[in-house]
């Protein structure tokens, strides 16, 4: 039986060409083929996993 330590699962996908200004820090390189981050994070008493996943071509 697999156990979770969250509620909720949300999942982002950035879709867009390379180099089109996708980023929110101007020092990050350019994503090239796909990235991808999770964080477990706490809104009241509820545990929420977010999946971000960053494409580019």
């Amino acid at each position: 039986m697999t156990s979770y330590n969250y509620s909720y699962i949300f999942k982002y996908i950035i879709i867009g060409d390379m180099g089109v200004e996708k980023k929110f820090m101007n020092d990050c390189p350019h994503t090239i083929g796909v990235e991808f981050g999770t964080r477990i994070i706490e809104v009241g008493s509820q545990k929420i996993k977010l999946q971000i996943w960053d494409t580019g071509r």
